[in-house]
Formats: structure tokens, sequence, C-alpha cells
């Protein structure tokens, strides 16, 4: 939240981007985070579906956000790309497309039904949830953020890569 709020990503940035001046760090957006959570957490405490719905999300989330740095790297060409201190040399692009596989298939798991005969009770509602998250980002973006946000603010001097 920090991060979008400070590159003005998000709705009512300047309240999420403040600094607390005696901890340094940015509580509103700590608070705002707690409090979606707490949300999106009470309804556990009724339906067992909404527990595993969140966990898929998450875990697709997390796991699908190294999905992006290893698709650039799968794609991108041999004379653009700098090695780092660990380059796996000619395996590197096999390793990429095993990991990037691999990350389509759990992907995938997570948004299978986790028990059956499916029912309503326990039906696993991260695909529909997935869906309607995305589908409703996509729409904002198409029809507003688009035309105002530029993407994150340059903080590092590239000619003398100083911060």
């Amino acid at each position: 939240v920090y991060a979008l709020s400070r590159d003005g990503g998000i709705p009512f940035s300047t309240i999420w981007r403040r600094v607390h001046p005696k901890y340094k760090v940015p509580s509103n957006a700590v608070w705002l985070c707690a409090f979606i959570c707490i949300l999106l957490g009470l309804p556990i405490l009724k339906v067992n579906v909404v527990f595993t719905a969140i966990t898929s999300i998450c875990t697709i989330g997390w796991v699908g956000g190294y999905a992006v740095p290893i698709f650039a790297r799968m794609i991108m060409a041999e004379n653009n790309f700098k090695p780092g201190p660990f380059y796996l040399g000619r395996a590197s692009r096999p390793v990429c497309l095993v990991a990037f596989l691999w990350i389509c298939y759990t992907c995938c798991v997570f948004l299978l039904p986790t028990f059956y005969p499916i029912e309503w009770a326990n039906f696993n509602y991260a695909p529909i949830a997935l869906g309607v998250a995305l589908a409703l980002i996509m729409l904002w973006w198409a029809l507003d953020a688009r035309k105002w946000f530029k993407g994150p603010v340059r903080n590092i001097d590239a000619q003398n890569e100083k911060v």
C-alpha cells in the first residue's frame, strides 16, 4: 500500500503514504492493511470455504509474482541481459521454462475444487473471487488509471547510479 500510494497508484494516496515522524513507518498504510485483513477474515468465523478461497488467492498472488520476472528473463534477448553473481549460463532458459510451467501448474491447482462432490457449501470460490478482482482492476485501469498513472517514481539517478 505504501509503495503504490507513494507512486500515486491508489485512491487517497496522500493519506496512505504519510510516514510517522517518530517511528518512521507508514502507519496509515499499515492500519489500512490491518483493517482490510480483518474485513476479509471476518467471514472465516462463519463460513469455512472463505478461508480456502483466501489462502488460494494469496498463494496464487505470492507464487504468481515470481512468474513475471521468470517469464521476462525467458523471453529477453541474450545480448540485453547482464548476468549477476549467480548465473546458470546455458541452463538458465530451460530452468526458467520449468519454473514458469511449475508456477502455472500450481496456480491452476489452487483454483481447483478442494472437496468432492462439489456443492455450494464446499465450493472453491477462489476462481470467482480472483476473476472479479482482476476484472475490477482491469476496468479501473481502462476507464481511469491509464490516463494518469505513469508507473513507479524513479528515485535512482540512472547516469550516476546513486540513490
